[in-house]
């Protein structure tokens, strides 16, 4: 049966307002789902604290303008412990991540579903979920803390589509925040929330590779 994963209350409390990621030990190496299979050439990523991330030094994601986003799957970490969710809220939460993607992409670039030369593969798990608690989100003396958020953990890579060759890895683990009043009232909001972050930043860090070419 699936489970969510709970966080220690004191890195919700350090959460505040920031979509920050979580303390260390969400990236430990114990907390790595399999997804990925490698995850030697993980190093912490220097813009978003928390993040581990690999990025191919022979090949450069500004190669690509054409993508297949692969449908995305739940492999929660062997750590993994919490409340159960349901089939339905995990592909709620799987379709959202995967047409977010997707949405995003097509606004600059082609989303495909064959492979071939210029092509890149998106593949992507979810390997925690910590929901969002709305009774925690609605208490004024709950806006200054980390308490009742929710968040997600994810594993994500970018492959040529032809040759198999991993172009980029990313491993993330992140917590919502109260910005978005309707994400505090839903189960899923904040995992939802932060799904579509991930989204938005990694289309910010192609058009930034792109750009310096």
């Amino acid at each position: 049966m699936p489970y969510s994963r709970l966080r220690p209350v004191a890195c919700a409390m350090a959460m505040m307002f920031a979509l920050g990621a979580c303390a260390t030990d969400e990236t430990s190496k114990s907390s790595f789902s399999g997804f990925l299979g490698d995850y030697s050439k993980l190093k912490p990523d220097p813009d978003f604290d928390g993040a581990l991330r690999w990025a191919n030094p022979n090949i450069s994601l500004a190669g690509y303008s054409t993508f297949i986003v692969d449908p995305v799957v739940v492999q929660f970490t062997p750590a993994d412990e919490g409340t159960a969710l349901s089939p339905d809220e995990l592909k709620e939460l799987t379709d959202h991540f995967r047409s977010e993607a997707i949405a995003a992409l097509s606004e600059k670039y082609s989303v495909v579903d064959e492979p071939g030369p210029g092509v890149l593969r998106m593949r992507a798990a979810i390997t925690s979920v910590e929901t969002t608690m709305p009774i925690l989100n609605i208490h004024p003396a709950m806006k200054l803390s980390g308490l009742g958020l929710g968040g997600a953990s994810m594993e994500a890579e970018a492959i040529d589509s032809v040759s198999g060759e991993r172009i980029v890895a990313i491993v993330d683990s992140q917590q919502g925040n109260r910005m978005s009043i309707a994400a505090g009232l839903q189960t899923l909001g904040h995992a939802k929330q932060v799904m579509s972050y991930w989204v938005e930043r990694a289309v910010e860090n192609l058009e930034k590779v792109r750009n310096q070419q």
